[in-house]
C-alpha cells in the first residue's frame, strides 16, 4: 500500500504577466510529466500571480516521476524568476502526522497561503443526560 501524505504547494511571482510567462516557458518545455504537472495545478487566479497545488491521500516519493516534475516547477519559478519575484512554500504531512516543509520564502508573504493546523475534532454520539452518573447502592 505505502506511505500516504497531504501535500500543497505554491508558487507566487510579482505579477500575473510573470505568472503567466512561467505557465507559457514550461509548456513550451514540451516534456509530458513538466505539462502534466502544470495542468493539475491552479493559475488561472486573476487578481493573485499565485500557481497552487494540492493532493490528499497521495504517495508522494521524491524518485517518482510526477513528484519530480512538480518539484522541478518550484525550483525552475525560483531559478529563472527570482528577479521577478518567483518563491515557493512546499508542505507534506504523512499519514503518521509527520511534517516537511520546504521554501524559499524570505519574508514570509506564503504562510498567507499554507500552513498546517493540528487539532482533535470529534463527533461523539449523544449520551442522555445523567446515563454517565454511578449510582452506588448500598447493602
Amino acid at each position: 500500500m505505502g506511505y500516504r501524505s497531504d501535500v500543497a504547494y505554491v508558487i507566487k511571482f510579482n505579477d500575473i504577466e510573470t505568472r503567466d510567462n512561467f505557465v507559457t516557458l514550461m509548456l513550451a518545455k514540451n516534456e509530458p510529466p513538466i505539462t502534466q504537472a502544470i495542468n493539475e495545478c491552479e493559475y488561472g487566479y486573476t487578481d493573485d500571480p499565485i500557481i497552487t497545488f494540492e493532493a490528499t491521500d497521495v504517495k508522494w516519493y521524491n524518485s517518482f516521476e510526477d513528484v519530480i516534475s512538480h518539484n522541478t516547477l518550484m525550483r525552475e519559478a525560483v531559478e529563472i524568476y527570482k528577479h521577478k519575484g518567483g518563491r515557493y512554500r512546499f508542505i507534506s504531512i504523512g499519514e503518521d502526522g509527520a511534517e516537511e516543509c520546504d521554501e524559499d520564502d524570505d519574508d514570509g508573504d506564503l504562510w498567507d497561503y499554507i500552513s498546517t493546523v493540528h487539532e482533535i475534532r470529534t463527533s461523539f454520539p449523544d449520551v442522555p443526560l445523567g446515563a454517565s452518573t454511578v449510582t452506588l447502592t448500598q447493602e
